[in-house]
């Protein structure tokens, strides 16, 4: 089950960093003109955006790389798919706080906003699931 979390998580990450080069690319000042007043200009936002797609093009690389491991039955995979699903389930969990409490005061956004808050809690739940999974295989010395 903790290939598969990081197999998904691999895909989604990948997949959302892709989505960010292109808003990042044809889209800054598509997205600048929908945010509130900013203190920045398109080029600038676009820069963000840029280092923002390559942070979760490498947490998605960096699954791949666990995932491969763990393949190869390598300890260290499991010990830093371990470290990197717990990491992960506790960003999960401020994100969907951030997201509910964001609900709480802009009521108009609120129903999509807990749909971020339900989706980022049950990555939390796959991967703390996903934590146990391999620190325990750590414990035991299994490798499957």
């Amino acid at each position: 089950m903790a290939r598969w979390v990081l197999i998904i998580g691999a895909v989604v990450w990948l997949l959302a960093g892709a989505a960010v080069f292109v808003v990042a690319a044809v889209g800054a000042r598509w997205l600048l003109d929908h945010l509130p007043p900013l203190a920045i200009d398109a080029d600038a936002l676009g820069g963000a955006l840029t280092a923002l797609a390559l942070t979760l093009v490498a947490t998605g690389t960096a699954h791949l790389f666990v995932v491969a491991g763990l393949r190869e039955g390598r300890r260290w995979a499991r010990s830093a798919g371990a470290l990197q699903a717990a990491v992960l389930a506790v960003v999960c969990v401020a994100l969907a706080a951030t997201a509910i409490s964001s609900a709480f005061r802009e009521s108009g956004s609120a129903l999509p906003l807990l749909g971020a808050a339900a989706v980022a809690g049950s990555a939390a739940t796959a991967y703390v699931l996903a934590a146990v999974q391999l620190a325990r295989e750590l414990g035991s010395g299994s490798a499957t």
